[in-house]
C-alpha cells in the first residue's frame, strides 16, 4: 500500500504544478489587461486549491501511517533533525506544504470577498505565487518523474 500511495502522491504533484501554473498565467493576465474576473479565474484557483489539499492528504496519510520514514522520523524527532534528508521528509517538506495549502485556501477566501476584478487578481497573484513558491522550494526533486507502482 505504501508504494502504491507514494507513487500517486509523487504523480499528483504534477497536476499541483500544472494547475498552479495555469492558475499563476491567469492571474498576471489579468492583471496586466485589466480583464474582468471570470468563472474561469475562481475554477483555477480552486482547482489548484483542491488539488493541492488532496496531494497534502496523499502526504499526511503516508507521513503518519505508511511511511517507514515518516514511522522513524515520529519515534525520535531529535534523530530526524541532526539528519538533513530526514528533516525534508519529516519537518520542512510537511510544515512548508500545509502552508501552501493554508494560502491557497486564504486566496480562494479573500477573492470571494474583494471588492473589486482587479483586487481579486492582485489578492489571487500574491497569495497563489507565496503558495507555488512554497511547493516549488520544498517538492522532493530528486523522485523519479514516474514511479514505479
Amino acid at each position: 500500500m505504501h508504494g502504491f500511495v507514494l507513487g500517486l502522491h509523487n504523480v499528483l504533484r504534477w497536476l499541483v504544478l500544472l494547475t498552479g501554473v495555469v492558475a499563476l498565467l491567469r492571474y498576471y493576465r489579468g492583471l496586466a489587461t485589466g480583464a474582468a474576473w471570470t468563472r474561469r479565474d475562481a475554477v483555477s484557483l480552486s482547482a489548484y486549491a483542491q488539488t493541492l489539499s488532496l496531494q497534502l492528504l496523499l502526504g499526511l496519510v503516508l507521513y503518519f501511517f505508511l511511511s517507514p520514514l515518516g514511522m522513524r522520523a515520529l519515534g525520535d524527532m531529535g534523530a530526524a533533525m541532526r539528519n538533513s534528508d530526514t528533516r525534508f521528509i519529516a519537518i520542512e517538506h510537511p510544515i512548508a506544504m500545509i502552508a501552501a495549502v493554508a494560502l491557497a485556501h486564504v486566496a480562494m477566501r479573500r477573492t470571494r470577498k474583494a471588492a473589486t476584478d482587479a483586487a481579486r487578481f492582485r489578492i489571487a497573484a500574491i497569495l497563489v505565487t507565496l503558495s507555488f513558491l512554497l511547493v516549488l522550494a520544498r517538492m522532493p526533486w530528486a523522485r523519479p518523474l514516474i514511479p514505479h507502482f
